[in-house]
């Protein structure tokens, strides 16, 4: 009697958690639509947030409910959500990069301002010409983007309905994401610094995947700092390779300008990352029996935190 009451409140937690997946899709698929239509800011933004939501959330599934049957699924649904991505992302960097510039543009007649309107309608011409084709390619590929979303919610269904496994919690799942992420670059650098932001995001993004839709938890919330800290570095930094494609050097105003931005926000994200890397690995190896450490994550810990991370 016990054993099928575990089992059924195991089913149910498992249906519960794909509800959640399918009304994160649902939101997903509204703004795939409204791009098709309209290349907005925000339906745009939706979009690239949406695909890395649901392909962290499906990578998570797959190492909780392993199998080659439900991995194809997956498959075939992810190939269709990083196209989208890549086509979305191009055009919602050149939205974030003409935000940072607003502080300059038309503010006054100096240098600055003028090598500031310089660059921005220059991002504006690329993000017209990228916008027509994601706006091509999202209508391209929203049939197989539906189909391949059906094709995983009912093979999940059908796994959710006879799994006998235990689920984890979602930040429970998320932090050994991070950890993973740490272990394969316990030193940090402008190099690899981008990296594992998006390492980090994915992991925040399982942790804001609770059934119960709640995304205020501790783990997401320390995870998100790393990822906004890096962002903001990585944001300028692109923008200043943007100016140096299109201005070269007819912009030395302004090249200087977001140096200076580079490198203060670099120095920022180090600091935040690294703070919060070494508390959130201090928690983690604190809570951790050496015999229930996954395999390959038993270093993590210690070498991060041996490095001052």
């Amino acid at each position: 009697m016990a054993q099928k009451s575990a089992q059924r409140k195991q089913q149910d937690t498992s249906q519960q958690a794909l509800a959640h997946l399918a009304a994160i899709a649902d939101g997903f698929n509204a703004a795939v639509a409204q791009c098709a239509q309209d290349a907005d800011p925000d339906a745009v933004h939706r979009v690239r947030t949406g695909s890395r939501r649901l392909q962290a959330m499906l990578e998570a599934t797959l190492r909780e409910t392993p199998g080659p049957a439900l991995e194809q699924l997956a498959r075939a649904w992810l190939r269709q959500l990083k196209q989208i991505r890549r086509a979305a992302g191009a055009v919602r960097d050149l939205d974030v990069h003409r935000k940072l510039l607003e502080d300059w543009v038309g503010k006054d007649s100096g240098p600055l301002s003028k090598q500031a309107e310089m660059l921005d309608a220059w991002l504006k011409g690329e993000r017209k010409r990228l916008a027509h084709g994601m706006q091509k390619q999202t209508r391209k590929r929203q049939p197989a983007l539906a189909e391949g979303q059906a094709g995983f919610l009912a093979g999940m269904s059908h796994a959710a309905l006879s799994s006998r496994r235990n689920s984890r919690p979602a930040d429970a799942v998320a932090l050994e994401d991070f950890v993973r992420a740490a272990d394969a670059m316990p030193v940090l650098d402008a190099e690899n610094l981008h990296d594992f932001r998006k390492a980090t995001k994915k992991a925040r993004y399982v942790a804001e995947s609770a059934a119960d839709g709640q995304t205020s938890n501790s783990v997401a919330i320390a995870l998100k700092r790393i990822q906004d800290a890096i962002g903001d570095w990585h944001d300028w930094l692109c923008l200043r390779e943007e100016a140096s494609a299109a201005l070269g050097q007819e912009a030395p105003d302004l090249t200087a300008f977001l140096d200076r931005e580079v490198e203060s926000h670099f120095a920022a994200a180090m600091k935040t990352t690294q703070s919060t890397r070494g508390r959130i690995l201090g928690e983690w190896m604190a809570s951790q029996p050496p015999a229930k450490r996954p395999p390959g994550v038993v270093r993590v810990g210690q070498r991060g935190l041996a490095s001052g991370f």
